[in-house]
């Protein structure tokens, strides 16, 4: 079965630019920054940020402004689309990194934390009936909603999605990037020999995505195609990224159509000196013998780095591009960093050449992805389509209850990642030794996937930090880094070394169990990996419940194909009694 072309039928972004289309465009292409100094209250490495003008930073708490942002967004992407608001058919996917969460001292899952339902207060305000789903891979969020959305329409789970991300400014998020040492005093110098950090920023960006088919049928106008998306784990640690760019690499490879005709590439450029070597360490590889002389851009030196909402944002940039047949200079960018054997978007013109775009992301946690447009006629899908989902055969499953996640995770101070990460990877430790199939998962750990669906509830850790910034005005840069909610995914990929895609979602409901399945579904199909080790996070009053099932993809007859996966993750939980 070959999967459907999928085409964007509609965009929008707020950013600290504006929010039109081409307004934005053509103040980025003008050199134009919306990088400002932003005041805070406490000791920052940097008070320069990328603010949005409204809701105001400085009298608006964080969660209203980010329920605010997503709104205002996404009404207008599915006004540019032609699609109601209300309209059943569509699928809302919505990427964040932290949301406010940081700065909310209430209780989890109690009535004074906001941020725990920010999706669903989107949906109730914007007048749309569904349940949103919720990806965290933190700055990688924006472009993974794109890959879920992807996969939710070509597995016929979904007839119209509106993917993408939205990521405010906060307190916290300041303090702990200052902690982290990652700010620049000065400016963010993507790809520059004086690049010194990052800059913080926030906005939102959303694409509405469709089956082609389903496009021409209604008349829609279709901007592009996505191509496809690849992503791949770094596998080494909570802020680190692997030296070699190995896992860039596997990222582009993984994408459809991979680096053929590609004309630009939006690339990550946070400006930070590790990022931005290991970025065009991965670029130079890719292209030194791909045929295609892409010039390279990115737009954090203007808007500032948006974290969950960049990879939507620069998604838009890399289609804008396209269509008109122009980059953007890099803001900042003086002398470029020796080595880099790429165009680099200078200010001056240069012709594009090739009709595809590539926008890559790289986040905490070891997230790594790859979207891939193309604009014309002759995309990956006329030339040979990928697979659709696979059926998958469950080779190892189990369960875990705790009482208490912090338990698990006492004796391992190094990594400092939250407890319930602790919690996933001792289930997944419990499945791989105890169902027969770790060694053969093991054996292919360059191809081996994680997905992770929790609730909607903050971390242990994310609750933490709120209330030592409420008390103290700092955080700790340990812990603000072990509780990006990527981590339960990313944690499992360090400890086994699995470099395949990775993903978390957090969704209340078990509906979600069914995109979470499409998505683990369409890796098998692809081939982006051999197996899938699906985890499902729940809190209850007795604690928590850890369930976990190892994928592979199966032909029809496979005996295996017997154990759904989904009654696997959907069972009722079991007594307390039985906590490990």
């Amino acid at each position: 079965m070959r999967a459907p072309a999928v085409v964007v039928t509609g965009m929008a972004w707020t950013t600290p630019l504006g929010d039109g289309l081409d307004e934005v465009w053509r103040l980025l292409c003008a050199g134009a920054t919306g990088v400002v100094p932003v005041g805070s209250p406490h000791r920052l490495r940097t008070s320069l940020a990328g603010e949005v003008p409204f809701p105001p930073y400085a009298s608006t708490a964080p969660e209203e402004r980010q329920i605010a942002l997503a709104v205002r967004t996404l009404a207008a992407a599915l006004a540019d689309a032609g699609v109601a608001a209300d309209d059943p058919a569509v699928t809302l996917v919505l990427g964040t990194s932290f949301g406010g969460r940081l700065d909310s001292t209430g209780e989890p899952g109690g009535a004074d934390e906001p941020d725990r339902h920010w999706t669903r207060e989107v949906a109730r305000r914007l007048g749309h009936p569904g349940t949103p789903l919720c990806v965290t891979t933190a700055c990688s969020a924006g472009a993974d909603s794109l890959l879920v959305a992807q996969a939710l329409l070509r597995g016929g789970r979904a007839r119209i999605c509106v993917a993408g991300g939205a990521d405010v400014l906060s307190e916290a998020k300041r303090l702990g990037h200052s902690a982290l040492g990652t700010m620049s005093r000065t400016g963010l110098r993507a790809f520059d020999t004086g690049h010194d950090g990052t800059i913080l920023g926030e906005g939102a960006g959303f694409l509405v995505l469709e089956p082609e088919e389903t496009a021409l049928a209604r008349g829609a106008r279709i901007l592009a195609r996505l191509d496809g998306v690849g992503s791949a784990n770094d596998a080494t640690g909570l802020t680190t990224l692997d030296p070699t760019g190995d896992s860039v690499v596997a990222a582009v490879r993984r994408c459809p159509g991979g680096t053929s005709d590609v004309a630009v590439v939006c690339a990550h450029g946070t400006g930070t000196p590790v990022n931005d070597e290991v970025e065009a360490a991965g670029l130079n590889r890719l292209f030194a013998t791909a045929g295609s002389d892409p010039i390279v851009f990115g737009t954090k030196g203007a808007l500032g780095h948006s974290l969950g909402a960049t990879g939507a944002i620069e998604a838009i940039a890399t289609v804008l591009a396209l269509r008109h047949r122009a980059a953007p200079p890099l803001a900042g960018l003086d002398t470029p960093m020796p080595g880099f054997t790429l165009r680099l978007a200078d200010g001056t013109a240069q012709e594009l050449r090739g009709r595809a775009g590539l926008s890559l992301t790289l986040g905490f946690g070891g997230f790594n992805t790859c979207v891939r447009f193309s604009y014309g006629q002759g995309g990956p899908e006329e030339r040979g389509a990928p697979a659709g989902p696979a059926r998958s055969a469950v080779v190892g499953h189990g369960e875990l209850l705790s009482e208490d996640p912090a338990a698990r995770s006492a004796d391992r101070p190094a990594l400092y990642a939250d407890p319930v990460a602790w919690l996933v990877a001792g289930a997944v430790e419990a499945v791989l030794d105890e169902s027969g199939c770790g060694p053969d998962v093991l054996a292919a750990r360059n191809d081996v996937a994680v997905i992770v669906l929790t609730g909607t509830q903050p971390l242990p850790t994310s609750s933490a930090l709120a209330a030592q910034v409420a008390a103290q005005g700092r955080v700790s840069p340990r812990r603000f880094a072990g509780a990006n909610p990527g981590i339960l995914a990313g944690l499992t990929c360090i400890r086994w070394g699995l470099r395949g895609p990775s993903l978390v979602l957090a969704a209340a409901d078990d509906g979600a169990v069914d995109a979470a399945l499409t998505v683990a579904e369409s890796w098998l199909g692809s081939g982006q990996a051999r197996y899938v080790i699906a985890v499902r996070h729940q809190t209850h009053s007795g604690g928590h419940t850890v369930r976990c099932a190892v994928l592979r993809a199966a032909p029809e007859s496979d005996f295996m194909s017997r154990c759904d996966p989904r009654v696997l993750l959907t069972a009722p939980i079991a007594s307390p009694a039985t906590t490990a």
